[in-house]
């Protein structure tokens, strides 16, 4: 039940999305609805303002449009309509990194678990690069300062420690005056999931690749120690393909490290993304590989047939959760009947509800894939 006017709604939705410069749909509604509001008055809301061209979706590819289902507002990006000027001021549109690099401010790329990632420019060797870019004004204020600081600086450290070809590079990282920043390899067509939306479901052969690409990068991970914890079709690269966004990665803490106030993840937290997290996670578990594994079986579900593993609203986080717990998703045989057997066997083993009856490691996973 909503106990806020609409009206209501739509001022302090338009506020969130000026005060943080846009977040995920997401959030926003997890804001709004710790108010009082519920999810009809806030796609309501969402669709009344677009109407009215004070916001819009970050993602040009997937703009706002009438008749859209709350589960297709949830997975857009919204943020603010600019002013009656839409040009970026003279110089606004350029940023220059101490480190000589370019950041184009009129070119988002998008957003991840922490930040926002522009496209950019390595001045010196004149090659396109990816920009990631956290403001410290706007760092949420539910989350420990110091814990959301150590995550976002050793997230570039743990990619260029990893080396992998399925896992996206990082070139440089810096800190400037109340921005943190890192540079990344530009990689052109965009994610899985902007893949699975354009074309509703992957080929099987196109399946298989991803899963063992993948298997092969979270292997990698493995090995020096590092877990993921939020794979999904939106942190999957197309061009690659490609992993990224280490930002929820839990890794060993070095000398030191476990000194820092905030810097492992507060006990009490559930990380990931609710389509695609495993079990024991949603259960308030750590996890180890094989959680991450539960991520990638969910993720390649989505990629296989175009929907999520339960017909659930993305909003309704307790119902996620307690799905991963107890309801076993539809076969994919089912859903497409010409779907490789095997293949469906492999993907539903990585989704069985305990760790013990999933493949015990990536390294296993890609031995069973490679024959």
């Amino acid at each position: 039940m909503c106990t806020v006017k609409k009206d209501k709604i739509e001022i302090l939705l338009l506020s969130a999305l000026r005060i943080q410069n846009g977040m995920p749909a997401l959030s926003a509604f997890d804001l709004l609805h710790e108010k009082g509001a519920c999810l009809a008055h806030f796609c309501d809301a969402v669709m009344s303002l677009s109407r009215a061209g004070t916001i819009r979706s970050s993602d040009p590819a997937h703009p706002l449009e009438t008749g859209m289902t709350p589960k297709q507002i949830m997975e857009l990006a919204l943020e603010p309509e600019p002013g009656p000027d839409p040009r970026p001021q003279p110089g606004k549109e350029v940023r220059i990194l101490s480190q000589g690099f370019k950041v184009f401010l009129d070119q988002p790329l998008g957003r991840g678990s922490f930040g926002i990632v522009y496209k950019g420019e390595q001045v010196r060797l004149h090659r396109p690069v990816a920009i990631k870019i956290l403001r410290l004004n706007m760092l949420p204020k539910d989350v420990p300062r110091e814990w959301f600081l150590e995550r976002f600086r050793r997230e570039p450290a743990i990619i260029a420690r990893i080396n992998h070809p399925h896992i996206v590079q990082v070139i440089d990282c810096g800190e400037e005056k109340d921005e943190l920043w890192y540079a990344m390899e530009y990689l052109p067509g965009g994610t899985l999931l902007e893949r699975i939306r354009r074309d509703g479901r992957l080929p099987s052969v196109d399946v298989k690749v991803y899963l063992r690409s993948l298997a092969e990068a979270l292997d990698a991970a493995g090995r020096e120690g590092v877990l993921h914890r939020d794979v999904k079709p939106g942190n999957v690269f197309i061009h690659g393909p490609k992993l990224a966004d280490f930002g929820l990665a839990k890794v060993p803490p070095t000398r030191g490290e476990e000194g820092i106030p905030g810097a492992t993840t507060p006990k009490t937290a559930i990380v990931g993304t609710p389509p695609y997290i495993a079990p024991e996670r949603a259960n308030f578990q750590s996890g180890d590989a094989r959680s991450d594994i539960y991520s990638l079986g969910a993720t390649m579900y989505h990629a296989a047939c175009g929907k999520y593993l339960f017909d659930l609203d993305p909003s309704d986080k307790t119902g996620w959760y307690r799905h991963h717990l107890n309801v076993d998703p539809e076969p994919l045989t089912d859903r497409i009947p010409d779907f490789p057997k095997e293949l469906a066997k492999t993907i539903h083993r990585c989704l069985q509800k305990s760790p013990n009856d999933r493949f015990r490691s990536f390294e296993s996973l890609v031995d069973h894939l490679k024959k």
